[in-house]
């Protein structure tokens, strides 16, 4: 059982209450904006819709400059919800399952590499797949959220070299507007199925 992901459904839970009705559409707006349109006929929707209840959690700037997150640990402080205060948000490489039946991920974006827990379950990918996707540290092991964005496999050397240069500027700002920008640009090749993803996933 994904603990983790139980501790962000909660959260949500209370954030996209009726109260909470007219900042929720904002943020939508917003993020459509800035990732292309959710289409709810699309076989995507379920993971744009999980992609969006991620970023509106953790990364929506509110009125006053703060984010959801950090509202919800002004009363609940305890270490699974404080956890999820230094979430990776990243492009991932789903690496291989080692001898152990341990899922090993690598981190393109921060030139890095860990072990899924075993408790978060199976993953709807196979070896070499790229996805962007949240992780987060917790009791020394490692979850994934729910909602991954798959991207094609075939821009990957695009993709890590950009992530390096992103590296380079150790800047949070500009990471989180790369991976956003990948969002797009996935929602792009997915509308225009027929044209070669190198040349839609071009910096």
């Amino acid at each position: 059982m994904n603990i983790v992901q139980d501790e962000f459904d909660k959260i949500l839970s209370v954030y996209t209450s009726d109260q909470y009705y007219d900042e929720l559409k904002a943020a939508k707006d917003s993020f459509i904006t800035r990732t292309g349109k959710i289409d709810e006929e699309s076989e995507e929707y379920e993971s744009r819709m999980n992609s969006f209840n991620h970023w509106y959690i953790f990364d929506y700037e509110r009125e006053d400059g703060s984010h959801f997150i950090d509202k919800y640990l002004e009363n609940n402080s305890n270490d699974l919800a404080l956890s999820l205060k230094n979430i990776n948000y990243s492009l991932f490489l789903f690496k291989k399952i080692n001898f152990r039946k341990q899922i090993i991920i690598n981190d393109i974006l921060h030139s890095d590499k860990f072990v899924l827990s075993k408790e978060n379950g199976t993953l709807p990918l196979v070896e070499d797949d790229l996805f962007l996707g949240r992780a987060v540290n917790y009791n020394d092991q490692w979850f994934l959220l729910n909602g991954i964005v798959t991207l094609p496999r075939e821009v990957f050397s695009v993709l890590k070299k950009e992530s390096k240069k992103v590296r380079k500027l150790n800047n949070s700002v500009e990471e989180l507007g790369f991976l956003l920008n990948l969002e797009r640009l996935k929602n792009r090749s997915i509308q225009y199925g027929h044209v070669d993803s190198s040349k839609i996933f071009n910096f």
